[in-house]
């Protein structure tokens, strides 16, 4: 899908252009005890308003599994979103991505070319948590981790988090490994595969569209073949009353019950 520079925005984040726009695709959710392993709808937004940063607002949703279909995890973002039905939403978040300068890569790099751009984040979630991020971007690779993580007093407490994103085949990939509820490992959370959504309320794109496709294409599969054996019906007692119509003996108008031959009238 080719992608264009955004209008109005500002040069200082021309590195994180390729981040600019909807994406939704499907992920995992799983940390020990206190979060199974379950699949997730996911939906990241990365906007501007002209501004030297980008927003970005990050919605995760459970599934209604009665509603979903079965995923294969390499499946395009979208492809598998398409699959997905949300049910309730588990998280959300909005950070502020804000470049800070630019450094050369050193020579060990896997990149000696593309220049490495530091960045500075802050993020905050209705959970009650907010953090202070750390991290760089270099082509469509980025990696950040927090350097301060404050909560209120009740929410779940979470130390560290560490985050990578990539553009693979088109897609963005992102990982998210913490350390939580007492945990001083850091361990995986959450990740995701995302397509870019050129149309975000084109039909296609909503939750749940492979589902109602295939149900649309069973009623039509069902519907015709009602109709078919309708018509097979129709065909057969069409031709039974033809038969009956022809096995039926002809009625002289001299064969009618009182009728009178001339022979008998003149006599």
């Amino acid at each position: 899908m080719a992608f264009s520079l955004p209008d109005d925005l500002a040069p200082e984040v021309y590195p994180l252009a390729w981040l600019v726009g909807t994406w939704r695709g499907y992920g995992i959710l799983t940390y020990g005890e206190q979060v199974p392993q379950q699949a997730v709808y996911q939906e990241m937004v990365f906007d501007h308003d002209g501004g030297p940063y980008l927003r970005q607002v990050t919605t995760t949703w459970t599934v209604d599994a009665t509603r979903s279909q079965d995923l294969d995890f390499e499946m395009p973002g979208l492809e598998g979103a398409a699959r997905l039905t949300p049910a309730q939403i588990w998280s959300t978040e909005t950070a502020y991505w804000r470049p800070v300068g630019q450094e050369e890569p050193d020579a060990d790099d896997a990149d000696t070319t593309t220049p490495i751009t530091r960045l500075e984040l802050i993020s905050a979630d209705p959970a009650g948590q907010v953090a202070v991020w750390e991290g760089w971007i270099q082509g469509p690779r980025a990696q950040i981790g927090t350097q301060a993580v404050g909560r209120t007093r009740t929410s779940a407490e979470v130390t560290q988090m560490n985050r990578m994103f990539g553009l693979v085949s088109g897609d963005l990939m992102w990982t998210q490994d913490m350390a939580a509820f007492g945990k001083k490992e850091m361990d995986t959370y959450a990740s995701g595969r995302l397509g870019r959504v050129e149309d975000p309320d084109a039909p296609e794109n909503q939750p749940g569209s492979a589902l109602r496709a295939a149900i649309a294409a069973d009623e039509a599969a069902r519907a015709a073949t009602r109709s078919a054996g309708e018509t097979t019906r129709s065909d057969g007692e069409a031709t039974r009353s033809a038969d009956n119509e022809t096995a039926r003996p002809a009625i002289r108008t001299d064969d009618t019950p009182g009728a009178v031959d001339d022979e008998d009238a003149s006599a």
